[in-house]
This record gives C-alpha cells, sequence and structure tokens, in this order.
C-alpha cells in the first residue's frame, strides 16, 4: 500500500504540522499521498479521490471519519483514523503511533475490518428525497423543543409499535457506542450486521431496545396527536444532513448497499476495547 489520501477538517495548526509531516513521511518512503477538507458545514457532500487512491487517511476525531466515511460512500477504499480530538472510539491511530502505522500500510501488515451502513430518506406526496447514509446512526427528535411526539413504526411492512416520545434512534453496530449509548441503548459488536431501534426518553415504563435485523425495513410516520398542531421532526443521518418528517411522510431507513472499509492494526478483542473505554470515560 503506498497511494494515500488525507481527509481533515478544522484542522488548527498543529494538525497542519501533522499532516505536512504524514505526507513528507510517505513521499520520502516512494508513496504518494494527497490531501483534501471535509466541507466546513458539517453536511456530507461528495468528495473526489483520487485515482488510485488504496487508503484514506482521516486527521481529527471520530467525527472526521464518520463524515469521510459519508463522503466517500461507494468507493470502496478502507479508512483510517488518527485521532486529535478528545473520544476516538473509531479512530485507530493517534499522533505518537500513526508514523509506525504508515511503516506497516507500506508492508502490507494490517487487516481491514467491514462495518455495514445505514441508508435511508423520507417519501410523501411532494416527492422522495435522495437516499442518505450513516456510518454510525440516523437520529429522528422533535423539531418542536421539549414537546414530545408520536411515532408510528413499522418493519418489514408490520406495524411493531406507536411510541410517545423526543424521538427515534436507528443504530448499526458501530454506532451502539455512540447515540444509543446514552439513550441506554445495547453495545453490540461493531462486526455484526443488525439494526439497534431505541426509542429517546419514551414516555412509558416498559419501552426498549430492540435488535433488528439487517435485512429488515424500517418505516416511521409522525402520528399528529392534536388537530391544531401540525408536529414536525427533524432527520439526521450521523449528525448532519437535516431533512423534516411531517404529518403524511414517512421515513424509511434500512441496510446501505455498501459498506465501509476500516483498517485495523491490533489484535485486541471487542470485550477488551470496551473494558478500555469505560475505564477512560
Amino acid at each position: 500500500m503506498k497511494h494515500f489520501f488525507i481527509i481533515s477538517r478544522n484542522e488548527d495548526e498543529s494538525r497542519r504540522e501533522l499532516i505536512r509531516r504524514l505526507t513528507q513521511y510517505i513521499q520520502q518512503k516512494g508513496g504518494v499521498c494527497s490531501c483534501a477538507h471535509n466541507p466546513e458545514d458539517g453536511r456530507p457532500g461528495e468528495i473526489a479521490v483520487p485515482e488510485g487512491t488504496q487508503c484514506i487517511l482521516t486527521v481529527g476525531g471520530d467525527g472526521t471519519l464518520i463524515r469521510a466515511a459519508q463522503n466517500t460512500f461507494g468507493s470502496n477504499i478502507p479508512l483510517l483514523g488518527v485521532n486529535c480530538g478528545h473520544l476516538g472510539y473509531l479512530c485507530e491511530l493517534d499522533r505518537d503511533n500513526v508514523f509506525d502505522a504508515v511503516d506497516d500500510l507500506f508492508a502490507d501488515r494490517y487487516q481491514v475490518e467491514e462495518r455495514m451502513m445505514l441508508s435511508g430518506g423520507i417519501a410523501g406526496p411532494e416527492g422522495r428525497s435522495p437516499e442518505t447514509q450513516a456510518l454510525n446512526d440516523v437520529v429522528l427528535s422533535c423539531s418542536a423543543g421539549i414537546q414530545i411526539i408520536q411515532l408510528t413504526v413499522y418493519v418489514n411492512g408490520e406495524h411493531l409499535y406507536s411510541y410517545n416520545c423526543d424521538g427515534m434512534i436507528f443504530s448499526t453496530p458501530t454506532g451502539s457506542t455512540a447515540y444509543n449509548l446514552s439513550a441506554n441503548g445495547p453495545i453490540v459488536n461493531p462486526k455484526t450486521n443488525l439494526i439497534l431501534l431505541t426509542p429517546i426518553n419514551p414516555h412509558t415504563l416498559n419501552s426498549r431496545s430492540i435488535v433488528l435485523d439487517s435485512s429488515d425495513e424500517i418505516v416511521v410516520e409522525i402520528t399528529s396527536r392534536r388537530k391544531d398542531i401540525t408536529e414536525t421532526a427533524e432527520v439526521r443521518f450521523d449528525g448532519s444532513h437535516k431533512m423534516m418528517l411531517r404529518p403524511g411522510e414517512r421515513l424509511t431507513v434500512r441496510k446501505a448497499k455498501q459498506k465501509t472499509r476500516m483498517i485495523q492494526f491490533s489484535n485486541i478483542s471487542f470485550l477488551e476495547r470496551i473494558r478500555i473505554r469505560m475505564r477512560e470515560n
């Protein structure tokens, strides 16, 4: 592996210096390296990946890696994150070990792990929105502040339940340690293929997360509780690309056709990673 593409966002001087050093180090070893920036507004948008790229390095934090997965969706090029932020559940590297990792990449000493993604969009009387992808989660939340909403959920056309809640999280296994975890959802092995459905602050005593098969198709509708108020909800894919869900429209969430490929070096087990993160936090 000798052809690299570095993606960063909102880097400070220390990150710019790290990128300069990385680029120089790769070129000195006979490799090719180019750079690009994720959109400043945080919204997903296609990034032109140079032809021949074998590895996409992200310099930042988990958010930078997640955005890069959206912006390069369909390229099938493996991602490798260098953590310069605070939390790094997804980033494999940091400033201290990234140059040793480059040596391993040149020597083909690495593994590639596939992570499932979600894909979704909104359909209604006015048409259908473009499909958008998420590596972590699709989050539906009330757009009217503290007001709760009623969400009716269907799985493969069958009515599941109607929730009175602040919103709903549809998470991948990778995203199980993100917002899903904060909402008391389960942690699952990122290598698995499934979809987690976790209500946000449900107005009930017995609501729990539901684990669905990755082949399931989920449809969500807003059920109006009052005729004098038009209830709406925001839908965000990995925290960005906001859409509005209105009465009469349907949000559909399903497994994306393609996966994100991520480079791994360590042989640390999933359970050991969880223990490490729990001690750190």
